[in-house]
């Protein structure tokens, strides 16, 4: 994946009675990525989305970028194997819902998919450093994860800034960050300033009315 401001659109804040047209409508307006969020009411208090959907979603966009961020306890090979098959591009989760963040990470990218981690707004960033061969992305939860609609915690820019230079000094600097929470036009600048590369967008897009206009206002906010 070319290095380079991205946009994914999180389908928890989609029409789901709808879902197939408000894709189709995402992508017809020119968004990078779709990102798929999956809850199991015990790592996060809510309930969403299962490889059958994502499946489903495959078939019907064969081209499309699908960012799985796993948000499951415990994060096991049968969970893993299991989008990656159903088509994700993209596979992500955190280093609390397993001891063998190594491992998996090595399996997702067996199976075809881009690699990441997952960092809660309180998971502190060093256990990076031993991770860095490992990475494709780094997804910073810049709200506490589980419902969509949150105020962006400002604290968590540093932490993308931290991440960058860590990833910079240990000849990673390519490494694509991704950030996740409380995006919108007034703050997809500083957390592009802090270093990322990649912005999920909820209700910054898909509440909006004109999907083109809202993703032509993002990247006007980018130009500051």
């Amino acid at each position: 994946m070319e290095k380079k401001h991205l946009f994914a659109g999180s389908i928890l804040s989609a029409d789901l009675l709808d879902l197939g047209q408000d894709i189709q409508n995402a992508l017809d307006a020119k968004i990078d990525i779709i990102h798929f969020d999956v809850m199991d009411y015990h790592f996060v208090q809510n309930l969403t989305f299962g490889p059958g959907l994502l499946k489903a979603i495959r078939k019907r966009f064969p081209e499309a970028i699908l960012d799985v961020h796993l948000m499951v306890t415990p994060i096991t090979e049968q969970i893993i194997t299991d989008y990656a098959k159903a088509g994700a591009s993209m596979i992500s989760f955190h280093p609390e819902a397993t001891p063998h963040a190594d491992r998996y990470l090595t399996l997702i990218r067996d199976l075809g998919c881009k690699a990441g981690l997952v960092l809660n707004p309180a998971t502190p960033p060093e256990l990076l450093r031993y991770l860095w061969e490992r990475l494709d992305f780094v997804l910073v939860m810049t709200v506490n994860p589980g419902f969509g609609g949150q105020k962006l915690i400002p604290a968590t820019l540093q932490k993308v800034a931290d991440i960058r230079q860590m990833a910079t000094e240990a000849g990673h600097g390519d490494l694509l960050l991704e950030v996740d929470g409380g995006v919108a036009v007034s703050t997809v600048k500083a957390c592009a300033d802090a270093g990322a590369d990649i912005f999920v967008v909820g209700s910054a897009f898909f509440a909006q009315d004109n999907y083109e206009s809202a993703l032509a206002q993002l990247h006007g906010a980018l130009q500051g």
